[in-house]
């Protein structure tokens, strides 16, 4: 049996990746999504050893990619598969790295949510979504909520204004997927196509019209992405239980 592990990014929790979930879950198919209690490698790392990596795929979007590559650099860890979803090295502009977000407008959302969480969340939310995606709105507020015991929304943003990890690229293992939004205002393409260029045989599958959460916005699309990394054919998963089936096993819905 495969097991396809599902890493949330800043803001959301790992009930963001429910439409994954239902198609991919089965008899073939173990999905695990966990919700991050903290911003913190060392959890991450520490999660990953519990996994049987040589039949994992990997799949981290945004900030849980970036907590992801730095996890696999850490260590000789090497998944059946790795997956970035919007995934940046650097979250933020550097001078020699000049795509992503000003660091004066990361640390005014980290003002805005110590201030007014849902204020500050509802905010990022909708820079999530590209132009033509403005129906999904109401769908993505709602997983974009404070969390009672998820993790730190300022200390996820103080991760973000604070890791550089472009110079660990190299170290990672070969053949991972990178799915991009074309119209992705939070990470933008230029740094997808960066991250291909530096690790080693990377694939990258750039979506039309996408922009931060294409598995949201473009599951058909993104799933059937999926499927090639996990060598399933389209007909080969089941539905997933409940929600609530979920969570009694362990799955952080």
């Amino acid at each position: 049996m495969k097991t396809l592990v599902l890493l949330h990014g800043w803001g959301a929790s790992g009930t963001i990746w429910r439409r994954q979930a239902e198609v991919f879950a089965g008899q073939e198919t173990r999905v695990w999504a966990p919700t991050f209690p903290v911003w913190e490698v060392s959890w991450l790392v520490d999660y990953l050893e519990k996994l049987p990596l040589a039949e994992t795929v990997l799949v981290g979007w945004s900030l849980g990619g970036m907590l992801l590559l730095e996890a696999l650099s850490r260590g000789p860890v090497r998944p059946a598969g790795l997956v970035l979803v919007a995934a940046p090295a650097s979250f933020c502009q550097q001078a020699d790295h000049p795509w992503g977000q000003r660091r004066a407008a990361v640390r005014a959302l980290r003002r805005t949510v110590r201030e007014d969480p849902r204020r500050g969340l509802a905010d990022f939310a909708s820079r999530c979504l590209a132009q033509g995606e403005s129906h999904f709105q109401k769908k993505i507020l709602e997983d974009f909520q404070p969390q009672e015991k998820g993790a730190d929304l300022a200390a996820g943003l103080d991760y973000l204004l604070t890791t550089d990890l472009t110079s660990r690229l190299s170290g990672m293992p070969e053949g991972a997927w990178i799915i991009q939004g074309d119209q992705d205002a939070i990470v933008p393409p230029a740094e997808a196509e960066f991250i291909r260029e530096h690790l080693a045989q990377a694939r990258m599958v750039t979506i039309p019209g996408a922009g931060h959460a294409p598995f949201l916005t473009r599951a058909g699309e993104f799933n059937e992405i999926l499927r090639k990394v996990l060598g399933e054919e389209a007909g080969g998963c089941k539905s997933f239980p409940n929600l609530r089936d979920a969570e009694a096993q362990g799955q952080a819905w």
